[in-house]
């Protein structure tokens, strides 16, 4: 017995015995503490005058209980004040035997108050998964099946929840992308780091695409295991189309759709980093318009600006896709050649000549306009641009003195 009243006393939980009139027989320290609490000054002699701030009809339930035993009361939160401050208190009442009842209070204030924090926030986060409109907010498993769905995920790309619930992340990722990431090495980096970026194309529910960025961030216990993740994706497509709109003007000749010549510059440094490097082979033509200033002065401007465009439209066509094609300078332009020799080079440069040499561009006349090339061809000998350069342009030039309409080799 004194074992069990030990026990009785050092349980956590408050425990009172009383009979069917209320009269307590039995109660433990922490049901003392609690119910003085409730009803400072007032004696604890009878539970149903000590609980009547948060229970007034314990009396009538217990009555109508009829003796029989089993639960009479199982009420999980009562709420109180104590001091001005909440208290919230779980019951339960047990009948024992027709003579003999239970009751165990529990102080849940603590627990109660962390659930309404947690609800509180959790309701924050569904009006911003709920209303956010530049963004979609949703949660996936540690094995990347999307477990959320909510107003956001629809609002931003138009997709129902039977669309996504349960599908991988891969259900956004356009199935012909060259570039499609591998959603398992990006779950694996955001759980070793905490959070991985990606950008690239993404599908909407209707098939259409956008540049998106996405963000996987992963998502912790206490423990610090991870139990799944959260993503957050934006669409930032007009960025993008800015973006190459401005890498466009930086690289392209505006007129002709060619690269410029601050391109040029770049690609002939790096063709020469390659030969240092890998000793990779290339070659250059300078090509030239012949008599391009007699089709301004006859046919005009604006004529002879189509005779450029055409020639860019033929030339690409023409070369291989490797070859890039640089408006060097009014009507000459530049051809780097990747791993090309001089004879293949010079083969070519025919190829090309002949090519542009059966181009007509119509003009404001009946007459269509048609115009041939020079070309002169080099390939390196030294690791010096500008001798490259200088080499080409003199066989440019020796093509010209020679009648025009040719090809000629460097020296």
């Amino acid at each position: 017995m004194e074992d069990l009243l030990q026990f009785l006393y050092l349980m956590p939980v408050g425990v009172v015995k009383f009979g069917p009139d209320g009269a307590v027989d039995l109660m433990n320290a922490v049901a003392s503490a609690l119910l003085l609490g409730l009803r400072p000054g007032h004696a604890l002699d009878n539970i149903y005058a000590a609980l009547s701030p948060l229970l007034a009809d314990l009396r009538q339930r217990v009555a109508a209980s009829g003796g029989a035993d089993g639960k009479i009361v199982e009420q999980p939160r009562l709420e109180a004040r104590v001091g001005g401050k909440p208290m919230v208190l779980s019951l339960t009442v047990n009948r024992i035997n027709p003579a003999v009842l239970m009751a165990v209070l529990t102080d849940v204030t603590r627990l109660a108050e962390q659930e309404r924090r947690l609800y509180a926030d959790r309701q924050k986060f569904f009006a911003i998964f709920d209303h956010v409109r530049d963004y979609a907010i949703y949660t996936v498993t540690t094995d990347g099946t999307i477990d959320e769905w909510n107003q956001s995920v629809q609002r931003y790309g138009g997709w129902l929840a039977e669309d996504v619930l349960g599908h991988g992340l891969d259900v956004f990722l356009p199935p012909d992308d060259p570039v499609r990431p591998h959603v398992d090495a990006l779950l694996a980096e955001a759980r070793r780091t905490g959070s991985v970026e990606t950008e690239g194309w993404r599908l909407r529910r209707d098939g259409s695409r956008l540049w998106e960025n996405t963000v996987i961030t992963a998502l912790p216990d206490e423990a610090g295991t991870v139990r799944g993740f959260v993503v957050v994706s934006r669409d930032i497509t007009q960025r993008k189309r800015m973006e190459d709109d401005m890498r466009q003007l930086a690289t392209v000749d505006s007129l002709t759709g060619a690269y410029n010549r601050r391109q040029g510059d770049a690609l002939l440094a790096a063709e020469f980093s390659r030969r240092a490097r890998d000793g990779r082979a290339f070659a250059v033509m300078m090509l030239d318009i012949d008599n391009f200033k007699a089709i301004n002065d006859r046919f005009g401007h604006a004529a002879g600006d189509g005779v450029l465009r055409a020639l860019v439209r033929a030339g690409q066509m023409a070369l291989r896709t490797a070859d890039l094609l640089v408006r060097w300078g009014g009507e000459e332009f530049l051809v780097v050649m990747p791993d090309t020799g001089a004879a293949e080079a010079l083969a070519a440069a025919e190829r090309l000549r002949v090519a542009l040499a059966a181009v007509a561009v119509a003009g404001e006349t009946v007459t269509p306009i048609r115009f041939t090339v020079s070309i002169g061809v080099a390939v390196p000998t030294s690791d010096r641009p500008d001798d490259l350069l200088r080499r080409a342009d003199l066989a440019l030039y020796a093509a010209k003195a020679a009648g025009r309409n040719r090809v000629k080799p460097a020296d």
